[in-house]
């Protein structure tokens, strides 16, 4: 026998679950709200900074951070071809000023900067591809035909080849990669009758990957309280002679990063309390602060109770 109070109970279920999908939704519109405001305040604090404390020293954990997230930008074909060198050491950065730095501005940025975070991009990506197509394979999230077309598409798309040099009829040279010549040539026949895609060479491709990287930097370290000055003014060649970078890699670009001139440092998701109980003649002696001095405050500094280190 049906109970009487079926209807009733079913209708009142329905009303529930109705209830709790509309909070549901509405939190998660309030949590987007709240991601899309903290964001924007990020990108519209970021600025480049013409100066930098110097000396300043910035938390290793907030570094920590600040690549950890930078390594989360995509790039073409998951093949993530930019390395970034984190330039701390005051020698180097010296070195670096002096001998690879165009301008005044570029020069005592870089020697004034906690850090010059110098992208590597890779010029011979397609020695990635074995590693990275193991890697997609093994997590099991691409498609197998995905994976299918992974080597070959990434070779073609990636603009690598072999270089030979070709002269126009005004008689100068210039050089290029022949297999990339050869490549734009077939897409733009082939363009009119189908859609198709432009062709880089390595360089481009390589480069334009790590300007992705090189963003997710700027914002992550932005997100931290600290400036950044995007910088493309040096010598390349002497650069990567000071910092011992390989043939196999370009330097697109550096980014130096650090307290604006005459800025506090931030607190980097540190939690503070100011304290004022405590016995002040007790305290001078467990620190051996000279009776000149008083101590009127203390602030405990340190991460919430519970809350993850930033």
């Amino acid at each position: 026998m049906t109970s009487p109070f079926a209807p009733t109970a079913i209708a009142f279920a329905r009303a529930a679950a109705a209830a709790t999908a509309k909070n549901t939704g509405m939190a998660n519109n309030g949590n987007n709200a709240r991601m899309l405001q903290a964001f924007r305040r990020i990108v519209r604090s970021r600025e480049s900074a013409r100066r930098f404390e110097p000396h300043a020293s910035v938390p290793d954990r907030a570094w920590r951070d600040i690549l950890e997230m930078t390594m989360t930008s995509p790039s073409g074909f998951n093949l993530q071809p930019t390395h970034v060198i984190l330039l701390r050491c005051p020698r180097i950065k010296a070195a670096l000023s002096e001998h690879a730095m165009l301008g005044f501005g570029n020069q005592y940025r870089t020697k004034d900067a906690s850090a010059i975070a110098v992208f590597c991009a890779d010029l011979e990506p397609s020695k990635r591809v074995d590693r990275i197509f193991q890697m997609e394979r093994d997590s099991g999230m691409r498609p197998d035909g995905y994976l299918a077309v992974l080597r070959v598409a990434a070779s073609f798309l990636t603009g690598e080849g072999t270089t030979a040099s070709i002269t126009g009829g005004g008689g100068g040279g210039s050089s290029t990669h022949l297999s990339t010549f050869l490549k734009q040539t077939f897409t733009h026949a082939l363009s009119p009758v189908q859609p198709m895609p432009t062709m880089e060479n390595v360089e481009s491709w390589s480069y334009k990957n790590a300007g992705i990287v090189a963003q997710t930097y700027t914002m992550a370290a932005t997100a931290h309280g600290l400036k950044t000055c995007m910088m493309e003014g040096y010598d390349a060649r002497r650069a990567k002679e000071i910092l011992r970078v390989p043939e196999r890699y370009g330097i697109p670009l550096m980014v130096a990063t650090g307290y604006g001139y005459g800025e506090e440092p931030a607190a980097h998701g540190l939690k503070t309390c100011m304290m004022e109980g405590y016995d002040a003649r007790r305290a001078k002696e467990i620190l051996r602060v000279p009776k000149r001095y008083g101590i009127p405050l203390m602030v405990a500094t340190g991460y919430g109770y519970g809350e993850e280190p930033v």
